[in-house]
C-alpha cells in the first residue's frame, strides 16, 4: 500500500477512535498527551541515533545528482556534488526540524486553545514515517541503499497511487548523462567567468 494512502487510513481510523472517546475528561486528556509526548520524543531521539549512526559509517562516497528546483520557481537544474555521509546528515537535519517545527506547533495549539484531538493523530502518523523514512531504513535496518532507497532519495509522490500513475525512475544511463552535461554546462560558465576576471 502507498505510504500517503496509508496516511489517510490512519488519520481517518483515528478520527472514528476520537469520536468515541470523552474528550471533556482530564484522565482521557493525560493519556491522550502522554501518548504525544511519547511518540514525539520517540521521533526525535530516532532522529538523534540516525545521525550518529551516519557520522559513525563516515561514508566519503561522492555523490553528484541533478537538484530540481520547485515548480514555477523559474530556477534551472542544478549540479549537486556532495558525499553519501553529508547528504544523509542533510536529509536527517531536514527531518529533525519538521518534528520540532510540527512539536512547537501543537504544543502552542494545546495549551494556547486546548486542541486536543490531532494529538491523536500525531501520536501514531510521525512515528510511522520517521520508521519508514528512506535514511531509517538504511541507517536503523540495514537495507542496502538501492531501488528506492538508492541516493538522491526522492518523496513520494502522494498523488501517484490515487490515479495508478507510477512515476518511472530515470535510467542510471540517462542520469549519468544529465551530471555530464550539467558539469560541461558549469565549466563553460567557469571559464567564461574566469576570462571575464582577466579583461
Amino acid at each position: 500500500m502507498n505510504a500517503q494512502i496509508m496516511n489517510m487510513a490512519i488519520v481517518m481510523g483515528s478520527m472514528q477512535i476520537t469520536n468515541r472517546l470523552d474528550l471533556e475528561d482530564t484522565k482521557t486528556k493525560q493519556i491522550i498527551l502522554g501518548a504525544y509526548v511519547t511518540a514525539q520524543a520517540f521521533v526525535i531521539g530516532l532522529s538523534y541515533l540516525i545521525q550518529r549512526r551516519i557520522q559513525a559509517k563516515k561514508d566519503t562516497t561522492v555523490l553528484k545528482y541533478i537538484d530540481q528546483p520547485k515548480p514555477m520557481s523559474g530556477e534551472q537544474p542544478k549540479l549537486i556534488t556532495t558525499t553519501n555521509m553529508d547528504y544523509d546528515l542533510e536529509q536527517n537535519a531536514q527531518a529533525q526540524k519538521q518534528a520540532l517545527i510540527g512539536l512547537a506547533l501543537m504544543v502552542f495549539l494545546h495549551f494556547q486553545f486546548g486542541v486536543i484531538r490531532p494529538l491523536i493523530v500525531q501520536s501514531i502518523l510521525p512515528v510511522k514515517n520517521a520508521l519508514q523514512s528512506k535514511w531509517a531504513q538504511v541507517h536503523i535496518f540495514g537495507k542496502p541503499a538501492e531501488g528506492d532507497l538508492k541516493r538522491p532519495w526522492k518523496a513520494d509522490n502522494p498523488f501517484a497511487a490515487l490515479t495508478g500513475q507510477t512515476e518511472e525512475p530515470q535510467s542510471e544511463a540517462a542520469e549519468k548523462a544529465a551530471i555530464k552535461k550539467a558539469e560541461k554546462a558549469e565549466s563553460k560558465a567557469g571559464s567564461k567567468s574566469e576570462s571575464k576576471k582577466d579583461l
